[in-house]
């Protein structure tokens, strides 16, 4: 079964799957109304028939009767994979996300079997290993005398050796980075070869510990001259587990899904890309600030800064832009320069878009459109980014 974002579709769906979509209705991350994985779920004239809205959520998601919903974007194909590749803390290379294979026409597996030919390199090469002190007090000892151990805790018995050896073992952080996000994709139904291929890797990981970790975590892994070798790897890893940190989690829907919500992976992809366009600025992203004198605070999604001066605001819209912007959208840019000492600020668009300025007294709010090319661009004079020449 397939949905596409915001758009109205009708689906067949048992008591069980019904009593499971229902409860997502409401889910949602965070207070963003936008967040709901289903926006509305009504009955239809025809029995056992209802038709489904989905939220900006793109993926898939398994159901009770072992059916799943995948989860289609708006936006083309290509630039999906490029706003997933571009999320990462560290970018997934644009071979690795291949779409050219049948297999690879939806998202999920697209994102599996690049995660399966990483972890199947590494497995090959062997997995990285650090060392871990053992302590033994048995035969054969091996190792070096535990001195302080023998004297403080055993009194220095005759009858009674403890040494502390240093073993191998792959039980290591990169490791369980990568254990926990195959353990993810393997609970997501996935295509049979994509599955298999996943199902001989798990043996190479059984003595690696599946320590809870989170997605920004995978991105802040120190890695060495050894293990540079994980880099896209731990990428395509932090993707995953990403998407899992999104999902709502009082429902058991992290366990059987992988859905991208994609207003945050565009807000990612601005942050990424304004910082290729500001080389010389600080890109603070989000940016928390003061919004009521009573306390009440507001996030902006990108601003830019020049030492201590605030020179650019940005929003990203994950959203087809209209002829003109929202008016919601310009109350909530005037009221941000408002607040920020700012006169201008940009809205983002994915999507190419005409230029575009609308001016409330003398705030003014200009219209950006930014295809997931990553295209240069340079700031202009009144702190836009604008196309090179």
């Amino acid at each position: 079964m397939e949905v596409i974002e915001y758009r109205p579709t009708k689906l067949s769906l048992d008591q069980g799957d019904l009593d499971y979509l229902l409860s997502l209705v409401r889910s949602a991350t965070g207070d963003r109304t936008d967040a709901r994985v289903l926006h509305a779920l009504t009955p239809t004239h025809a029995a056992g028939v209802y038709e489904v809205t989905p939220g900006p959520y793109v993926g898939r998601l398994g159901l009770p009767s072992g059916r799943w919903i995948d989860f289609r974007s708006r936006f083309p194909f290509e630039d999906v994979i490029e706003l997933i590749r571009r999320s990462a803390r560290h970018p997934i290379r644009a071979d690795k996300l291949r779409v050219d294979a049948h297999a690879e026409t939806f998202l999920t597996e697209a994102i599996a079997l690049a995660f399966s030919r990483e972890l199947e390199s590494l497995v090959g090469q062997g997995l990285a290993k650090g060392y871990e002190r053992i302590r033994h007090q048995r035969p054969p000892y091996p190792g070096r005398l535990d001195t302080a151990y023998h004297l403080g805790r055993l009194a220095a018995r005759p009858d009674r050796l403890v040494t502390v050896g240093r073993h191998l073992i792959t039980n290591v952080p990169v490791n369980q980075a990568l254990a926990v996000a195959l353990d993810t994709l393997t609970r997501v139904p996935l295509a049979r070869e994509v599955s298999t291929r996943l199902a001989r890797l798990v043996p190479a990981f059984v003595r690696v510990t599946r320590a809870p970790i989170r997605a920004e975590d995978v991105g802040r892994i120190t890695l060495t001259n050894l293990t540079r070798r994980y880099q896209q790897a731990l990428a395509l890893a932090e993707a995953i587990l990403r998407s899992q940190s999104l999902a709502p989690r009082s429902t058991g829907l992290a366990s059987g899904s992988l859905l991208f919500f994609m207003p945050k992976v565009w807000e990612a992809y601005v942050s990424q890309w304004l910082a290729e366009q500001w080389p010389e600025h600080r890109v603070d992203a989000p940016h928390r600030f003061q919004l009521t004198n009573d306390g009440q605070t507001a996030e902006a999604d990108a601003t830019v800064w020049n030492g201590d001066e605030l020179v650019a605001l940005y929003d990203a819209k994950y959203k087809w832009p209209g002829s003109t912007p929202d008016r919601g959208d310009i109350y909530q840019m005037v009221t941000y320069c408002e607040r920020l000492g700012l006169q201008h600020s940009t809205l983002v668009y994915p999507v190419a878009a005409p230029k575009l300025t609308v001016t409330v007294g003398n705030k003014a709010v200009h219209v950006l459109g930014v295809t997931p090319s990553f295209a240069p661009l340079a700031p202009s004079d009144d702190g836009v980014a604008t196309a090179g020449s």
